[in-house]
C-alpha cells in the first residue's frame, strides 16, 4: 500500500495545479483579444470621410474653378465661410509642403494650378493634352494682344477663330467679356500658371 501512496504523491508533485493552467490561459487569451481588437480598429475604414480631403479630391479632378457653393454641396455644408476656411487650410498645407501644386482663388471659384516655375517645365504636356494646334495659335495671338476684341481677331485670322475662342474659354485659358456685339478677350490666371507667363 505504501508503494501506491508514494506513487500517487510523485504524480501530484510532477503535475502543476490546474489553476495555474487556467490563469495562464486566461491572461494569454485576454492579451490576444485586446491586440486583435486594436488591429481590427486600425484596419477598419472610417464611415466619415474628411471634408477637407473631399474638397481636395474635387479640386484635383476638376479642370475648372469650383465655387464655394458647389464645394459645400460635396461635403454637405451650406455655410460658405466654413467651406472657405477649409479651402484656405488646404491651400496652406500645399504651400508649406513645397508642393508644385497650389490652390488659387479666381473669380469663378477655387482651382488647383501648377506653380509657375514647374509649369514652364511641363507646358508641352499641357498643350498636347488640352489644346488643339489651332487654339494654341489663337491663344498666342491673344496673349500678345491682351484685351483685343474677338471681332478684330476674326478679321485678322479668319472666322474659325470663334470655335477656337470657345475652346479656349471652356478650358479656362481665355476670358470673354461682353462689349456691345463682340467680346473682349484676355488670358487668364490658368494661362499664366500653365505657361509660366
Amino acid at each position: 500500500m505504501n508503494g501506491d501512496e508514494d506513487f500517487e504523491e510523485e504524480l501530484e508533485a510532477e503535475e502543476p495545479p490546474q489553476d495555474e493552467y487556467k490563469d495562464e490561459y486566461k491572461e494569454e487569451t485576454i492579451a490576444e483579444v485586446v491586440e486583435g481588437e486594436e488591429k481590427t480598429a486600425e484596419s477598419k475604414p472610417s464611415n466619415q470621410l474628411d471634408p477637407k480631403r473631399i474638397i481636395e479630391a474635387a479640386l484635383f479632378i476638376s479642370s475648372k474653378p469650383l465655387p464655394l457653393s458647389l464645394l459645400g454641396r460635396f461635403i454637405g455644408v451650406a455655410a460658405p465661410g466654413f467651406v472657405e476656411n477649409l479651402v484656405k487650410q488646404l491651400a496652406e498645407e500645399y504651400d508649406s509642403s513645397g508642393s508644385a501644386i497650389k490652390i488659387v482663388s479666381e473669380p469663378e471659384g477655387y482651382v488647383m494650378r501648377l506653380r509657375g516655375e514647374y509649369a514652364s517645365k511641363v507646358a508641352s504636356l499641357a498643350q498636347e493634352a488640352e489644346l488643339s494646334k489651332g487654339a494654341l495659335k489663337i491663344l498666342a495671338y491673344i496673349s500678345q494682344n491682351e484685351g483685343i476684341e474677338q471681332s478684330k481677331v476674326a478679321e485678322r485670322l479668319g472666322s474659325t477663330v470663334y470655335d477656337y475662342v470657345r475652346e479656349l474659354a471652356e478650358k479656362g485659358f481665355v476670358s470673354k467679356e461682353k462689349k456691345g456685339r463682340t467680346s473682349v478677350l484676355k488670358t487668364t490666371q490658368k494661362f499664366r500658371d500653365y505657361f509660366g507667363a
